[in-house]
C-alpha cells in the first residue's frame, strides 16, 4: 500500500490502497486525516470479507438487468419466452420498461451506475419537469414525431419510486454503497380533483350519443361506475339481463400494447345490480348488433387510448366542459353520496378496497354535503327575523357619536 500525498494541482489528498486488483484504489479527501480514515474503513471491510468493488455497469445496463430479474424474461428480446409466473405482473413490467426506454435511457445514456448521485437525480427530475420531449409513434404505415408535454410532478414521483426500488436492489447486491434516491426531495403528490358534471350536463351528453357506439361506455361509466379498463374488458356473458346485474372480472389496460388482465385487486372483481336504464341500453345495443356471441367484448370499436381520445373529441364537438372519461365514474359516485347511499355499499359497487378510499377520493363532495347540512340545520334553528323600525338620523349619531 502506498502512502498518502497531496496533489499540487488542487491541493487534494490522495491515498492509493491495494484492494487486490491490478491498480490500487485511489482514495480522495481534503486532508491527510480524512484519506487515512477512509482507507482504514476499506481495509477493515477487506479483512472481514465485506468489501465489494463498485459496479462498472452503466445505470441503464443495471436497470435492464434488474427488470429482467423481476419480470422473469428479457422484454428487449422479441424471441424471449414469457414466464408463467414472475415477481411483476405483465402490466407492471410493461410500465417499467417504458420508464427505462422513454425516460431514463435517452437522458443517462452511458453514465455509470456508481456515478449516479443525489444531485444527478435532482437535475434529471428538474429537466423532466421543465422540458417537452419528442416521441416517435407509428401512425398507419408512417412513423411520426409528436411533441409530448412536460412531465407532471406525480409522474416524476412514480419515476423516482421505481428508481428507488431498483437502486435499493443495487445496494443490497453490493453494486453501489448507498442509494442516491434517499436524498431526493420532491413536491408531494397533487391529488386530482375530478370534473363532475351536474345532471343537466350529463343528460345533454347522453342525448348526443343516444343509439351510437359511444353510448355504451358513457352509460357504463356514469350509470354503473365502471373504470375505462373494466368497460373495455366487459363481455356479453357478464351481463345478466334477467337478473339485471353486471359482473366485472376482466380489465383492459394499455402501455406498449393492449392487455386484458384480472382487475387490480379482489374487490374490483364484483357483481353489481345495474340501474334499469343501463340494462335497457345494453339490451338495445345487443339486439341492434345482431345478438353477438356471449364471449365477445361489448365495446369492440376502441381500445383504452383511442376510447379516451374519442371521448375528448365528443366533448369538443358538442362544446361540453372538459373532463376525463374516468370522471363519469366520479359522477356515479357523487350521485350515490348525494342520494345517501351508505359508504360501504357505494365502495363495494365502485370496487374500492375499503370505505376510507371512497372518502379520500370524494372528500370534496363530502365537504359540500357537510356545508349543505349545516345550512339546513341553520334554517331549522334560526328564529324568524323580527320586523325592526329603521334607525333614525339622531339615533345613528348617538351610536357613532357623530358631532
Amino acid at each position: 500500500m502506498g502512502k498518502p500525498y497531496q496533489r499540487n494541482s488542487d491541493g487534494r489528498w490522495v491515498y492509493p490502497v491495494d484492494i487486490g486488483t491490478k491498480r490500487p484504489k485511489l482514495i480522495y479527501g481534503w486532508s491527510e486525516k480524512e484519506v487515512i480514515e477512509k482507507a482504514g474503513e476499506i481495509l477493515f471491510a477487506i479483512q472481514t470479507g465485506q468489501y465489494t468493488p463498485l459496479s462498472k455497469d452503466t445505470l441503464i445496463a443495471f436497470l435492464k438487468e434488474y427488470h429482467r430479474i423481476r419480470s422473469g424474461y428479457d422484454m428487449w428480446d422479441p424471441k424471449a419466452k414469457k414466464p408463467d409466473k414472475a415477481k411483476w405482473e405483465r402490466t407492471t413490467a410493461e410500465l417499467f420498461k417504458m420508464y427505462i426506454d422513454v425516460h431514463f435511457e435517452p437522458y443517462f445514456k452511458d453514465m455509470r451506475l456508481k456515478d449516479i448521485k443525489t444531485m444527478t437525480l435532482d437535475n434529471f427530475y428538474n429537466y423532466k419537469l421543465s422540458h417537452e420531449r419528442e416521441h416517435k409513434v407509428k401512425h398507419g404505415n408512417k412513423i411520426i414525431t409528436k411533441k409530448m408535454p412536460k412531465l407532471s410532478n406525480n409522474t416524476v414521483i412514480k419515476l423516482n419510486k421505481f428508481l428507488k426500488a431498483a437502486l435499493h436492489y443495487a445496494v443490497i447486491n453490493g453494486k453501489i454503497r448507498s442509494n442516491p434516491t434517499d436524498g431526493v426531495e420532491l413536491s408531494p403528490i397533487v391529488k386530482y380533483k375530478p370534473v363532475v358534471y351536474n345532471k343537466d350536463q350529463f343528460l345533454k351528453l347522453l342525448d348526443y350519443v343516444y343509439g351510437k357506439d359511444e353510448e355504451i361506455p358513457i352509460i357504463l361509466g356514469a350509470g354503473s361506475g365502471l373504470r375505462r379498463g373494466e368497460i373495455l374488458g366487459l363481455r356479453w356473458e357478464n351481463i345478466d339481463f334477467k337478473g339485471k346485474t353486471i359482473t366485472i372480472e376482466t380489465t383492459m389496460v394499455n402501455f406498449t400494447s393492449n392487455i386484458e388482465k384480472d382487475p387490480k385487486n379482489e374487490t374490483s372483481k364484483r357483481t353489481i345490480s345495474a340501474p334499469d336504464y343501463v340494462i335497457e341500453t345494453l339490451l338495445r345495443h345487443y339486439d341492434a348488433n345482431g345478438k353477438p356471441d356471449a364471449k365477445s367484448n361489448i365495446v369492440t370499436r376502441w381500445k383504452p387510448k383511442s376510447l379516451s381520445e374519442r371521448f375528448n373529441f365528443l366533448l369538443d364537438k358538442h362544446d361540453l366542459p372538459h373532463c376525463r372519461l374516468h370522471d363519469l365514474r366520479h359522477y356515479n359516485a357523487v350521485v350515490m353520496l348525494r342520494g345517501n347511499i351508505p359508504d360501504k355499499v357505494a365502495a363495494e359497487r365502485l370496487g374500492h378496497s375499503n370505505v376510507s378510499t371512497l372518502r379520500d377520493v370524494y372528500q370534496h363532495v363530502l365537504k359540500d354535503m357537510d356545508e349543505e347540512a349545516a345550512q339546513k340545520i341553520n334554517n331549522s334553528i334560526k328564529p324568524k327575523a323580527k320586523e325592526e323600525k329603521p334607525i333614525t338620523k339622531e339615533e345613528r349619531k348617538k351610536m357613532f357619536k357623530v358631532m
